[in-house]
């Protein structure tokens, strides 16, 4: 039996034409009876076509007004219709130029699965034919067709538009990728709307895929290439290392070998110069000078080639300043007096906390900066106290520096423009080198004819509680243990002992030095590092020691490697590198019996 829902054709043209074409209302009405209600299927398309144009809810809302035959009410809903239409046709064509201008093929589909919206790039990608796509079409056709060009190569076409349409219904958001025949890759994702219906996009991911797989391609050809590349590195390093360990055993040696003539000639020197007349010393100056540039050359080539292989470690401790500052003060004071420079020194009883061989490395080189460049002025050493910081200070009173050459002083192979003197420029360089190792900073500041003033500075440190020993100071009468293997340097540091009146005994190694200590005990140990058949000073002198009991020592070597400074740190006593300077070694000596309370 057919069902109808109360409205006439007549009703249902004037609503429908008030909105549709005049051909499309008709053809939807064709069949419908002439007089009385019109089947419910027809009033149904109608409804349907008035919806694509209308909405669902207000085809609906015009229907029931026509079917009430409202009259003016009917104008009403009408008018209300018209204007809400409005809205939608506009709303619609900003959609649909939104959609059609973007580079994605885009779908909509209803809550009953069939097509509402799409772009041309969706037709493009797919290559529907003409009349497929249109509103109402439901999407399982569009799959069927889809899945019979061969997209998803040979399937029961059935079970897939039964499994795709199972997603669309249970609202399940899904991504998946298609390469189609033509090669083309394109990533499909779909995602459920509220209230019902999916919307689908459709994305050529072709070039990305390409471009990922090229990436990949070289991203292992790179791993390998990496590989490659760290394994010759990795050999590389171990070369150079090699080659470094290599260097720096060549530089030991070779120091030890330079510096051991220089070190005897040294002493040979001054011993031969207690022994002239003070009116014919002088003569010896040329000499000196000579040696003692020689000493500066080598030293700090042999300082810098130590900092560019990393072969300077300091060895921090807690020690008072004046175990640094009054030797040097004592041997710089004889040195500028010999040049006829004042030299003052302000005694300082501060403790710092840092490696005192590579801190007073760098004041000698300022302190020998000032003595070659004061003229015939004078030199100030003292410390200022800023804070937790000690600075040292080196000043003089020469021709000063010129601002635009302070900021170049510290370069290597720099020395100050327009002033006599030797030396390869190295001292400043190695000397703020060294107190960055240190931590501390160096700096100057001067005045064009009243002269520089160098620093550097150190952390304070707290002095221990413990009582002052009894002083001595005096080297006369003193009995002195030396001990060397290199026969000139054993005989040249024994002649200048005996010069200051010291009692000295002499052994080549550890077996003699046992002897002669057995038969004369000895107040002093002075022990070159560096022995025969492989012996060292501290072994000696821990042979000594526990033999005879401690008294003080003090080591030279020619050997400044940070093995030996901290090898001879660990037994607590001193280090003086050779060269050593009679006037150094005097100072030193005189300050050790004083702190050991010989």
């Amino acid at each position: 039996r057919t069902t109808t829902r109360g409205s006439d054709r007549r009703t249902l043209r004037n609503a429908g034409r008030r909105f549709l074409p005049a051909r499309v209302v008709d053809g939807v009405l064709r069949g419908a009876p002439a007089d009385g209600p019109v089947p419910m299927e027809i009033e149904a398309r109608l409804e349907h076509e008035l919806a694509a144009v209308l909405g669902s809810s207000s085809a609906r809302l015009l229907l029931d007004a026509a079917r009430r035959q409202a009259g003016p009410d009917l104008d009403t809903v009408v008018a209300i219709i018209d204007e809400a239409s409005q809205d939608l046709r506009f709303n619609q064509r900003l959609l649909e130029a939104a959609l059609e201008n973007m580079s994605q093929g885009i779908s909509v589909v209803d809550r009953e699965l069939r097509l509402v919206a799409w772009n041309s790039r969706y037709r493009e990608l797919f290559g529907y034919p003409d009349g497929l796509l249109r509103v109402g079409v439901p999407v399982a056709d569009l799959v069927r067709h889809n899945l019979g060009t061969g997209l998803a190569g040979q399937v029961d076409v059935e079970f897939e538009v039964d499994k795709r349409l199972h997603h669309m219904r249970a609202g399940t958001p899904y991504v998946s990728e298609r390469r189609f025949p033509d090669g083309s890759i394109i990533e499909i994702r779909g995602n459920p709307m509220p209230g019902g219906g999916f919307v689908a996009s459709f994305t050529d991911v072709t070039a990305f895929r390409r471009a990922e797989a090229e990436l990949t391609r070289a991203n292992e050809t790179l791993e390998q290439r990496v590989r490659e590349r760290t394994a010759s590195a990795e050999q590389a390093r171990r070369e150079a290392e090699r080659a470094n360990e290599a260097k720096s055993r060549f530089l030991t040696a070779v120091g030890h070998d330079l510096l051991q003539p220089l070190h005897a000639a040294q002493l040979f020197t001054e011993s031969l110069a207690a022994q002239l007349e003070p009116r014919k010393r002088h003569s010896l100056d040329p000499i000196r000078g000579a040696l003692d540039s020689t000493t500066d050359l080598l030293t700090g080539l042999f300082d810098m080639a130590r900092l560019e292989a990393g072969g300077l470690v300091p060895q921090p401790r807690p020690f008072p300043l004046a175990d640094v500052l009054e030797p040097l003060a004592s041997e710089f004071r004889a040195l500028a007096r010999a040049r006829g420079l004042e030299f003052d020194f302000v005694p300082v009883r501060a403790w710092t906390h840092s490696d005192p061989q590579l801190l007073r490395r760098v004041l000698q080189n300022f302190l020998a900066n000032a003595v070659r460049y004061a003229g015939e002025g004078r030199i100030l050493l003292g410390v200022r106290r800023s804070g937790v910081q000690l600075r040292i200070e080196v000043h003089d009173t020469g021709p000063g520096i010129e601002p635009a050459q302070q900021a170049l002083i510290f370069e290597e192979f720099r020395r100050g423009e327009g002033v006599a003197g030797q030396g390869l420029g190295l001292g400043l360089s190695i000397a703020e080198r060294i107190a960055g190792l240190l931590g501390s900073r160096v700096g100057l500041r001067s005045r064009m004819g009243r002269g520089t003033a160098f620093w550097v500075t150190v952390p304070c440190a707290e002095a221990p509680a413990v009582p002052e020993p009894p002083r001595r100071t005096a080297l006369a009468g003193l009995d002195v243990l030396v001990v060397d293997n290199d026969p000139a340097a054993l005989q040249a540091l024994a002649g200048v002992l005996r010069g200051w009146g010291c009692s000295v005994q002499t052994a080549p190694g550890g077996e003699a030095a046992l002897r002669a200590h057995a038969s004369r005990p000895a107040a002093l140990w002075l022990l070159d590092y560096h022995l025969d058949d492989g012996e060292t000073g501290i072994a000696v002198y821990r042979r000594l020691a526990e033999r005879f009991g401690s008294v003080p020592a003090l080591v030279l070597s020619g050997d400044a490697t940070d093995a030996v400074r901290r090898e001879v740190a660990e037994e607590g006593l001193g280090l003086l590198p050779k060269p050593v300077r009679p006037l150094a070694l005097k100072s030193m000596l005189s300050r050790l019996l004083a702190v050991r309370g010989a």
